[in-house]
């Protein structure tokens, strides 16, 4: 039974988190769209336009907000909405819930009891001059083992980690601020940074963590 409920951010956060394509990026726009699409409650309020914005529905601006909810909007008073990724192309914010890590994954069901700390890294290979890889881990030994795998030569390199109380909100966070420095669109967890002192810099903005 479907409860008629006036729309709100956690509903707009429960809609888009169950139909967004893993590792697609969206505009705003975009995500409006697929929320129509979607959601078939709409109550005579969320109709209504706004005072402010009298040419578009209420629920719009609810989508508008509801995505700031992630910790790469750092210009908004939540972050609870962890798991969203954000990056600025031009002058226009992007969203993607990323694809499951699998490696990620299995190192933490080996692991203690997660209580969600852990640490935020950076990984760099010489053969990607300029590209860094930040990411999150519970057990950044097993992690750097784990890339090690992938690479003949044994090279990757741990750059630079930090230990964090909530590794999930500290990565979605430290992406944004690595995606606006990158010199090139961000492409996953891989962002291409020549100034390594910059990429450290990141770090000392995310110990409240």
């Amino acid at each position: 039974m479907v409860v008629d409920m006036v729309i709100n951010q956690n509903i707009v956060k429960k809609y888009l988190s169950s139909k967004m394509e893993l590792g697609r990026w969206y505009q705003v726009k975009e995500l409006i769209i697929l929320f129509e699409q979607i959601y078939d409650n709409f109550q005579e309020e969320d109709l209504e336009p706004l005072d402010s914005e009298p040419n578009r529905p209420r629920w719009h601006r609810l989508v508008t907000n509801s995505v700031r909810l992630s910790p790469g909007r750092n210009d908004y008073l939540s972050n609870s909405w962890a798991e969203l990724k954000v990056r600025k192309i031009g002058r226009n914010f992007e969203y993607s819930i990323p694809n499951i890590d699998l490696v990620e994954s299995s190192i933490v069901r080996d692991s203690r009891d997660d209580d969600g700390s852990g640490y935020i890294y950076a990984i760099v290979n010489n053969a990607w001059d300029h590209w860094v890889k930040i990411g999150k881990t519970i057990d950044i030994n097993q992690r750097l083992q784990s890339y090690q795998t992938y690479s003949p030569m044994k090279d990757y390199r741990l750059l630079h980690e930090v230990n964090v109380l909530d590794r999930h909100i500290a990565e979605t966070y430290i992406h944004r601020l690595a995606s606006d420095i990158s010199e090139q669109p961000s492409n996953g967890e891989w962002f291409k940074i020549s100034n390594k002192d910059e990429i450290i810099g990141l770090f000392d903005r995310i110990n409240n963590f």
